[in-house]
């Protein structure tokens, strides 16, 4: 049996893969060829064909602590050991096997995917990638957007496939790809094997043979493979921009050089296979410690997974890397059905990372990376949400007072009624749940204020799971014309308006429109007391009720002008029954008088008050002159001059009405002002 074993052999100098450098069995117990070996671009992993106890088989490693673990097979590949599969390469991030493997027709490239640690069922690729010719080699960009492999020259015999050439071809948008795209012809001279475009996305290594010479001048055999690369240096990867394939003399031997794949840790492998291998010459595979002019640029790789924050469960998403600085997009990439993601940024740079999906909220990472470190790798897990939870607070414009009006949300684009009506969950307080993706519109509507719509737009980005909206109704209001007859000086006239409703008062400088009547703005549905005054006149009370059925109401006002002997009637001065002690709610009556006699200082006052007929004469004269007696004293603790005020009680003397019911006992129990001085 011929032994072939897959051997290790650091390289420091280009002088030769062997020169001066002990070798290392890496897996002694493989005691037949091992070929077709492949690494992960984060070095960490190993895959390769070899022979061991069992037989021939496909294994995989993985490096731990820099050494490289016990070989593993992947059973799901074994079949295909007759089916001549080779040219084995990972995708950008190891989760993924590309190969090609001899179906009924032709060669066609394949990939397994890993699942929970396993790899899973084979999945050839579609076309026009494969096609009724054959392909082989196949070398994914990172960025998933192109692929390099190989198919027979034209010229060639295509029964023994003897010579092959380079294509490429490009992802579109939908996921198809399309080719072949043009590529300079010099990748193609002579024949080509084992093509394998690097994590930078600029530097793509081959195997070739062809007629050439060395930096030196020296001819190169022409009938074996040695290991070139060429350097795309313009942006654009359609265009022809590579520099022209260099011959890497330390990576070539005098013997078929294959397979050559850089990590991103600057680490190359490459197979060197003899002609006729045997046990003195076996078939090998060297690692080897890339120089300056192969190192790749400092790259990491950055991984994580996108789960909902709700369930915990993975989301496929789409992930766009820009630039953080300029904004430009750099690339776009999709996770797997389980939510995971791997992206290289490269040396030096400044990123931002955006995450979306339909229907699901804006996620974002930024991310420096510097100089390389060796620290190749980094995680970085999100979560993104699919619904929103939006909190309404409903206020009074003027009050501020918290509003319990009915809340109705629509789909703005559709008009689709989604809530009827939005139950709160205290006063003026509202929740709801919002789906992410439409664009609600909010109805807000209470009786006796202007309905109010407001937007909530949730197709854009959505970085926060909780909006708060504070809304102020604005209330409807009815124009009250105040006709006040009090001689022409009418811009003197004051006005205090009181909701009754609300228990708010404002006072209100009359001024009068083109017709000469003061208006004020009442709101509708409420209750109100309107005091007029003017120095020298008569002071009015009148309550109203504003009806919502009419924008304008009139009430019409006569002020009189003061002489002696004027009299003023003052009913809401009440006391407790049997005695002179004042009701709270006579305090508001009291309060006005002190207002009247205040804007009137220059007049005398007779405070009069009134009885029923119940209770004697001589009772009813007494408590009428205690009761005037105690109203005069609270106009005078409130800053009223004792000289303005005479008291004088009447008892049951001066009925205004008979007293034949309670209704006209109380209008009798009166307290009244007369003009005297």
């Amino acid at each position: 049996m011929i032994c072939k074993k897959l051997i290790l052999c650091t390289l420091v100098a280009a002088i030769g893969p062997l020169a001066g450098q002990a070798q290392t069995d890496m897996f002694p117990e493989f005691t037949g060829s091992v070929t077709n070996v492949a690494i992960t671009h984060t070095g960490d992993k190993m895959v390769f064909i070899g022979e061991k106890g069992e037989g021939r088989g496909i294994f995989e490693s993985v490096k731990k602590n820099g050494q490289w673990g016990e070989a593993m097979s992947i059973p799901v590949l074994r079949p295909l050991l007759e089916n001549q599969i080779g040219g084995f390469s990972f995708n950008h991030d190891g989760t993924q096997l590309l190969f090609h493997a001899k179906t009924d027709k032709s060669f066609d490239i394949m990939y397994v995917t890993l699942e929970n640690g396993q790899w899973g069922n084979i999945t050839r690729f579609d076309e026009p990638v494969n096609s009724q010719d054959d392909e082989f080699s196949p070398s994914l960009s990172v960025d998933n957007q192109y692929i390099f492999f190989l198919r027979p020259k034209q010229t060639a015999d295509k029964s023994d496939n003897a010579c092959k050439q380079i294509v490429m071809y490009s992802r579109q948008s939908d996921g198809t790809w399309v080719g072949p795209q043009e590529i300079p012809q010099s990748f193609n001279t002579g024949c080509q094997e084992t093509p394998f475009f690097c994590a930078d996305e600029k530097t793509l290594f081959f195997a070739s043979k062809r007629i050439d010479t060395t930096p030196e001048g020296k001819k190169l055999p022409d009938d074996v493979y040695n290991i070139y690369y060429s350097k795309l240096v313009s942006e654009a990867i359609y265009e022809n921009g590579w520099t022209i394939p260099k011959y890497t003399d330390y990576l070539s031997t005098s013997h078929d050089d294959l397979s050559p794949q850089l990590s991103i840790d600057g680490t190359i492998i490459k197979n060197t296979s003899p002609k006729k291998p045997s046990k003195k010459q076996p078939n090998k595979t060297y690692e080897y410690n890339a120089l300056d002019n192969l190192k790749p640029k400092p790259t990491m790789l950055l991984s994580g997974t996108i789960t909902d924050r709700a369930s915990k469960e993975p989301v496929a998403a789409q992930v766009i890397v820009s630039n953080l600085i300029t904004s430009a997009v750099l690339g776009s990439y999709t996770t797997d059905d389980n939510g995971r993601y791997s992206i290289f940024l490269d040396e030096n740079g400044n990123y931002k990372i955006d995450y979306f999906k339909d229907g699901y909220s804006h996620s974002y990472h930024y991310e420096k990376t510097g100089y390389y470190t060796r620290n190749i790798k980094k995680q970085f897990d999100t979560t993104i949400f699919s619904v929103v939870d939006f909190d309404l607070n409903v206020f009074d414009e003027e009050m501020y007072s918290p509003l319990s009006p009915k809340i109705s949300v629509y789909d703005s684009t559709t008009s689709e009624l989604l809530i009827d009506s939005l139950p709160p969950i205290e006063l003026g307080k509202y929740k709801s749940r919002l789906n992410i993706g439409k664009t609600y519109k909010v109805h807000i509507e209470c009786p006796h204020y202007k309905p109010q719509d407001i937007f909530l737009n949730t197709i854009a980005d959505i970085f926060y799971n909780e909006f708060e909206e504070d809304v102020e109704l604005i209330p409807t209001k009815t124009a009250m014309i105040l006709d006040v007859d009090a001689g022409q000086d009418g811009d003197s006239v004051m006005v205090k308006v009181k909701n009754l409703s609300r228990n708010e008062t404002r006072t209100v400088v009359a001024k009068r429109d083109k017709d000469g009547n003061l208006i004020v703005e009442l709101r509708e549905g409420d209750s109100y007391e309107i005091d007029v005054a003017k120095k020298g006149y008569t002071y009015s009370s009148t309550k109203v009720d504003v009806s919502k059925s009419k924008k304008t109401q009139k009430l019409n006002i006569k002020l009189d002008l003061l002489t002696k002997d004027t009299k003023m009637t003052f009913n809401s001065i009440t006391f407790e029954v049997n005695s002179s002690e004042l009701n709270t709610a006579s305090y508001t009556e009291l309060n006005r008088i002190i207002e009247f006699l205040k804007l009137n200082d220059n007049v005398k006052i007779e405070l009069s008050a009134h009885t029923d007929d119940l209770g004697s004469d001589w009772y009813n004269m007494r408590l009428s002159e205690k009761r005037a007696q105690m109203a005069a004293k609270y106009l005078t603790d409130n800053g009223i001059s004792e000289r303005m005020i005479r008291t004088k009680g009447y008892g049951e003397s001066k009925p205004i009405v008979p007293n034949t019911s309670d209704e006209n006992r109380a209008l009798n129990r009166r307290v009244e002002i007369k003009i005297i001085e």
